[in-house]
C-alpha cells in the first residue's frame, strides 16, 4: 500500500514538473496545459503498458514469424497507479479549466 502511494506521489511530481516546463516554454498558465499533459502522459502509459495491440501485431508480422500470424493476441491492459493518477490529473485539469473559463465557454 505504501509502495503504491509513493509511486502515485512520484507520478504527480513528474506531471507537475512537465507542466511547469511546458508553462515556461510556451508562456502560458499552469491550468491551461494541465489537461493536455494529463492526456498525453496517460496515452503514453497506456501504449507502453498494454499488450496485444496494433504495434504488437505489426512487429510480429515484420519479424516474419509465421507462427505469430495465426495466433490471436487480444488487447490487454490493466490500469496501474501511474495511469490512474495521470487520468485523474487530466480530469482535474478539465474541471479547473471549465471552472476558470466558465464565462468563455457559456
Amino acid at each position: 500500500m505504501l509502495k503504491k502511494f509513493i509511486i502515485g506521489v512520484i507520478t504527480v511530481l513528474f506531471l507537475v514538473i512537465i507542466n511547469i516546463i511546458l508553462n515556461d516554454l510556451t508562456d502560458t498558465h499552469f491550468i491551461d496545459v494541465m489537461l493536455f499533459v494529463g492526456i498525453v502522459i496517460s496515452l503514453i502509459i497506456l501504449f507502453f503498458s498494454s499488450s496485444g495491440g496494433f504495434t504488437t501485431k505489426y512487429t510480429d508480422l515484420a519479424m516474419g514469424n509465421p507462427a505469430n500470424d495465426k495466433s490471436d493476441k487480444s488487447f490487454k491492459f490493466s490500469p496501474n497507479v501511474p495511469f490512474v493518477v495521470s487520468v485523474a490529473y487530466a480530469v482535474i485539469g478539465l474541471l479547473a479549466s471549465l471552472f476558470i473559463y466558465v464565462d468563455y465557454f457559456f
